[in-house]
């Protein structure tokens, strides 16, 4: 019965993700379905072990299904499980279908956010989003860090063509999704203090978080519900020493959760927006850039602050992607002839770490580095270079990134191996996970 109710919920937001597939040109679509369908495979194909996060948010909503309180736990919030709960009821392998549905949102607004801010060519902010390697392993998982992505762009999206009220309903959407999110609708909601005066959609911004937490605390009977029952307790607080910014995490994130020619390219967006005045409508990007850079700085997560994997900055990855491709614009503009072939071959090499990642145990030892590989994959940026005229630079790219993407083996980029993520991402030996409350359906479920 739970499920039947919840269905609309999933079912109202693949309308939504229709509605922005219908407003984009024929060639972003395709990359946009390209990407979302690739990662529904990886979905289908996908070993049902039980490990990690992924498994445990599973189980969770399968609990939620008995006792509908469970839609409110703090670990996955109801912007995650009003969401997963109905299609979890299908089992484990319908749950990670679902999130077909907020990948293709977040994909779409993505697009939409590029053309806005008067990116060239809208569709390259989609493929640098669906290249993030934590970002498409989680298109085909079930993890709360997906659905935060997707509203946070729409909301970027919507900010950027001024459209208040779908605006703010995305932002009270991110306020519900993750531990952060408050802080980032309360941000978003100044943004449209800013440039719509309207009380309206500042309350559909600012209101979903309270009135989570008085439902959650009516329920349970206890005032203090948030801070009784927050599984992280203990477990996650500020360390504030300015040694942080010489190892902030978010630095490490972007650099191992991504290839190498993606974080070239969201530095010179950067540096883009930063510098020049005719890119000052990006700047905005920096503000949630800038909020997921402070908590992964100067937070410690975990009690030995070993809680820390590249996936912490899914959330703000379509924000990522944007820069990403403001920085392809501008290094195309300022060297015409040089940053072609230089972003190729930086790509090719990118390829080829990540696929011998998954096909040799260790890719940083002599085996992988006579790896054929490397070679191979030089050999197919230079024949793209030669073949400028037919193959623009822009699509020579996009094949190197998704090479790896869909040469890898089935799995959300092999977190169902213990211990283990995307090349360079590898947690420590003996990494703890999330409190034991947050791990198991509390007592009385």
């Amino acid at each position: 019965m739970t499920a039947f109710l919840l269905a609309p919920v999933p079912l109202g937001a693949a309308v939504l993700a229709i509605w922005l597939l219908r407003s984009l040109a024929p060639a972003e679509r395709a990359v946009v379905l390209s990407g979302a369908a690739l990662a529904a495979a990886v979905a289908f194909l996908s070993p049902s072990l039980p490990q990690n996060d992924a498994w445990v948010h599973y189980l969770h909503l399968r609990a939620a299904l008995d006792d509908p309180r469970g839609l409110l736990d703090l670990w996955d919030r109801p912007g995650f499980t009003l969401l997963y709960a109905a299609p979890a009821a299908l089992g484990v392998t319908a749950a990670r279908l679902a999130s077909a549905i907020p990948t293709t949102i977040a994909a779409a607004a993505t697009v939409r956010a590029a053309r806005a801010l008067g990116l060239a060519h809208p569709w390259t902010a989609a493929l640098l989003l669906f290249s993030q390697y934590d970002f498409f392993g989680e298109s085909g998982s079930t993890m709360t860090e997906l659905p935060f992505a997707a509203a946070l762009a729409l909301a970027i999206a919507a900010l950027a063509e001024r459209r208040a009220w779908l605006a703010g309903a995305a932002l009270g959407w991110c306020a519900i999704t993750r531990p952060e999110g408050p802080l980032y609708a309360a941000l978003g909601a100044a943004c449209l203090l800013a440039i719509d005066r309207r009380p309206g959609p500042i309350a559909l911004a600012l209101l979903p978080f309270p009135a989570y937490v008085a439902l959650g605390s009516a329920l349970h009977g206890d005032a203090l519900w948030l801070l009784n029952s927050n599984p992280y307790r203990g477990m996650v607080g500020p360390r504030l020493e300015l040694a942080q910014l010489g190892h902030s995490w978010f630095v490490t994130a972007v650099v191992r959760g991504q290839p190498p020619v993606v974080v070239l390219l969201e530095i010179a967006g950067l540096a883009a927006a930063l510098l020049s005045r005719e890119r000052s409508r990006l700047r905005p990007l920096l503000v949630p850039l800038a909020v997921s850079f402070l908590l992964l700085t100067f937070l410690r997560i975990g009690p030995t602050d070993a809680w820390r994997e590249t996936r912490l900055i899914v959330s703000v990855a379509p924000a990522l992607a944007l820069l990403g491709a403001a920085g392809l614009d501008a290094a195309l503009a300022a060297f015409p002839r040089a940053a072609p072939p230089a972003l190729l071959a930086v790509a090719a090499w990118g390829a080829a770490w990540a696929l011998a990642w998954h096909w040799h145990p260790g890719p940083g030892d002599p085996a992988f580095l006579a790896s054929p590989l490397q070679s191979i994959f030089l050999v197919a940026a230079a024949a793209l270079w030669l073949a400028r005229g037919l193959v623009p630079v822009r699509a020579a790219l996009a094949l190197l990134l998704a090479a790896p993407l869909a040469g890898a083996p089935p799995g959300a980029w092999s977190r169902h191996r213990e211990g283990q993520g995307p090349p360079g991402s590898r947690s420590p030996p003996g990494a703890a996970r999330p409190a034991p409350d947050a791990l198991a359906a509390p007592a009385g479920w």
